[in-house]
């Protein structure tokens, strides 16, 4: 699987892969804190690394919660200092519907490329 950076244009702008799909998912999946994101990321192949590249993330689950798309609970269970742990909303569902439908006619809309391609010969 090919691996993506964050772009130099913003968060996720590299190789036409946006970032907020793939957040999305894996906070509907299962509601997590900013460093397990990042982590769980790398299974699409998309990695974070450095300072820089978790403060993209954060603003992004920021903008994310003020859009109403994903809500913070904190977890005060373990030692040290209190985490936000985000959880995806009835809002994030529907757009993260929304990322899918429109995933599916890329997808077609590449898959009709990609053979006419191949009938080049």
């Amino acid at each position: 699987m090919p691996r993506f950076r964050a772009g130099p244009r913003g968060f996720g702008a590299r190789k036409g892969f946006w970032i907020e799909p793939f957040v999305l998912l894996l906070v509907a999946e299962k509601p997590s804190h900013g460093y397990e994101l990042a982590s769980r990321l790398s299974e699409f192949g998309i990695l974070i690394n450095g300072v820089g590249q978790m403060g993209n993330l954060y603003r992004l689950l920021s903008q994310l919660e003020s859009l109403g798309l994903v809500a913070v609970d904190w977890d005060t269970s373990n030692p040290g200092p209190a985490r936000k742990v985000y959880k995806i909303t009835r809002g994030g569902l529907n757009v993260l519907q929304n990322y899918a439908e429109e995933a599916s006619s890329l997808k077609l809309f590449i898959d009709k490329f990609l053979q006419r391609y191949a009938n080049l010969g």
